[in-house]
């Protein structure tokens, strides 16, 4: 893909984010579901999700073509929740990262392919911290 055209995709991209950032839709979800925050960085995208008001037992994140597909169950509930984000590229190439920290979860989405396919799932239990109180 030529320069241009890259540049041209990642900027409608990232109007198609602020979008989905301000629709009513997603803070419902956020209210509903769990609550994701998006940071773009030099060499990542970052996706945050607020765990303060949850308790997850276990952390799913599958990678389907360009959509990153996030489900944590929660201890005391049968169904997972689940939210999605859209990338601008193929995840498959893409060596997700995560990380545990305070009330957040922060999963780093490289701008930079791999050059082998990666895993599609990365399945984390016992992620729950006791300090957190459950729903």
């Amino acid at each position: 893909m030529s320069k241009e055209r890259e540049n041209f995709y990642l900027e409608n991209w990232e109007e198609r984010m602020k979008d989905w950032l301000l629709d009513p839709d997603t803070v419902r979800l956020d209210e509903k579901e769990f609550r994701i925050d998006f940071l773009d960085t030099t060499d990542a995208f970052i996706v945050e999700v607020e765990t303060e008001n949850i308790c997850p037992d276990e952390l799913i994140l599958m990678k389907r073509d360009h959509r990153l597909i996030i489900s944590i169950r929660l201890k005391n509930e049968l169904k997972a929740r689940s939210r999605y984000v859209e990338f601008p590229f193929c995840l498959k190439q893409r060596d997700l990262t995560y990380s545990l920290e305070h009330h957040t979860i922060e999963i780093n989405v490289p701008k930079q392919e791999c050059k082998e396919n990666t895993s599609l799932v990365i399945r984390v239990q016992g992620i729950c911290n006791e300090d957190s109180p459950s729903i």
